[in-house]
């Protein structure tokens, strides 16, 4: 608009000058019309928004262009486009009503001055009509930028939400499956599932202490402590409750208080382990069944409920960017939102078809049966730090390549000890099965014996890579990995 009315200045300058030679009128009127211009161009935004700020502003505008339309001939005035400044910057500033009082003002004060000019009214009525016309067109385009905006904002914060959501059946997936592993590891006591319970916590909190402690014979007994507790910290204890028994209690610690939503998410990870605590006895059953409806439930829910409204988020925001075609900068922001949205939905069907494959035992666990049978020397010894088990589509072929190596370096490498180590996360991973025994030539392949050549294929057959590192009377590494951090 600012730049609009600088055009309309210097074209009616230019036409004026040619038109009459400039005479003391036409210095007065372009010296009005200027002053009109850049009072436009420079005067602060926020005065429009103070009370009858646009109205006055506008209405002052409205009167100055008259002034200069009765100088330089009313309805034929090469300053009469400029005069559509005043009702469009009252529409844009103060909606559609002060837009329509502007414009009818201004064909007022046009009309006022046709009369007075002696010419015949119907040379005013375009410009009048183009008043209204105009008036009408902006307000509609400020009411769809003010939807599109509200839209925008709305769209974000429903995303924002979204995602805090997943972030909290995440963690609650986390814990179930943690205590899952324990099962089929065969690693399931109080104290174990204590203190990851409270680990798990305190991952979500960091920077805070806390206790976990269960009801014994003589009173309560801790079962994890972890962190030093701040003594300026915020003391929060949530109860370790079941519908007819009070097991214990968790007290936290934290550099801030926690809100409601955070407690709310601390108390469904205690839950499971409430149960366990409470049924010590049962565990194995009732937890293994507590983890499988609760996995089943909250895949439903991430399929019923958060994927449907983050595909309705997605088409919402690619209608408001089809409709930003004037605003290239909004509709990249819109763009921006609807691939954050696109990857959320990617995210929520990779999680549902998690929570839909059955859990089964850790590749640890795996591993452990696996090598069961290899009785006398050398000793085999695991420490794998299994932090989420591999995906179900790859963890037979691993357990197979781990256990393999395990039996050939067990058989044949005359060493004293066999070690099995590395790092599990999902879908990253590196084992390594090393021997300090007699060694082989890697590129002698014997006759009639295959375990290298299956190893191999197994590991091409999930993208795995697999390597051997050996040398005669040195010892053996055979090294597999898989994923990406």
């Amino acid at each position: 608009m600012v730049i609009g009315q600088w055009v309309a200045l210097v074209i009616a300058i230019a036409s004026e000058m040619i038109a009459s030679g400039g005479p003391p009128s036409s210095i007065v009127a372009l010296t009005v019309a200027s002053l009109y211009v850049i009072g436009s161009t420079v005067i602060p935004e926020a005065w429009y928004w103070t009370r009858f700020g646009t109205e006055a502003i506008t209405l002052l505008g409205a009167v100055l262009i008259a002034v200069v339309l009765t100088l330089t001939g009313s309805a034929n005035s090469p300053y009469l486009l400029l005069s559509m400044g005043p009702p469009i910057f009252a529409t844009l500033y103060g909606g559609l009503r002060s837009g329509l009082m502007t414009g009818l003002f201004s064909a007022g004060l046009l009309a006022l001055v046709t009369l007075a000019g002696s010419l015949p009214m119907i040379d005013t009525a375009p410009a009048m009509a183009l008043y209204l016309v105009f008036v009408l067109l902006v307000g509609v385009i400020r009411r769809l930028l003010e939807d599109i905006h509200e839209q925008a904002t709305a769209l974000a914060h429903e995303k924002a939400s979204a995602t805090q959501q997943l972030e909290r059946l995440e963690s609650i997936h986390g814990a179930l499956l943690r205590l899952s592993e324990d099962v089929s590891a065969g690693r399931l006591n109080a104290i174990e599932v204590g203190a990851d319970t409270l680990d798990n916590i305190l991952e979500r909190f960091p920077g805070s202490a806390g206790r976990l402690a269960v009801h014994g014979e003589g009173g309560l007994v801790v079962l994890a402590a972890r962190g030093i507790p701040d003594e300026h910290g915020h003391v929060h204890e949530l109860p370790l409750r079941t519908t007819d028994a009070d097991v214990g209690t968790l007290e936290l610690i934290t550099p801030a208080p926690m809100t409601a939503d955070e407690t709310a998410e601390a108390a469904a990870i205690l839950l499971p382990v409430t149960l366990a605590f409470a049924n010590l006895q049962l565990l194995q059953d009732i937890v293994g069944s507590a983890v499988a409806e609760e996995r089943a439930r909250l895949a439903r829910e991430m399929h019923d409920e958060i994927g449907p409204s983050l595909a309705s988020l997605g088409l919402a925001l690619d209608m408001a960017a089809m409709q930003q075609t004037e605003r290239p900068e909004v509709a990249a922001d819109l763009q921006v939102l609807r691939s954050n949205v696109t990857k959320l939905v990617e995210d929520v069907r990779a999680s549902v078809a998690d929570l839909r494959s059955a859990p089964g035992p850790t590749l640890t666990a795996r591993i452990l049966q696996g090598i069961s049978g290899l009785e006398g020397e050398p000793p085999v010894v695991v420490d794998i730090d299994e932090r989420r088990p591999p995906r179900a589509a790859i963890i037979a072929d691993l357990t197979s390549i781990i256990t393999e190596a395990t039996r050939n370096s067990h058989r044949h490498s005359k060493a004293s000890k066999v070690v099995i180590s590395g790092q599990v996360d999902r879908a990253f991973g590196r084992c390594a099965i090393v021997d300090d025994g007699s060694g082989f030539d890697t590129e002698h392949q014997p006759e009639g014996h295959y375990g290298l050549i299956g190893m191999r294929e197994r590991a091409t057959k999930i993208g795995a890579a697999i390597k051997f590192d050996s040398k005669p009377g040195v010892g053996t590494a055979v090294t597999v990995e898989w994923g990406s951090k």
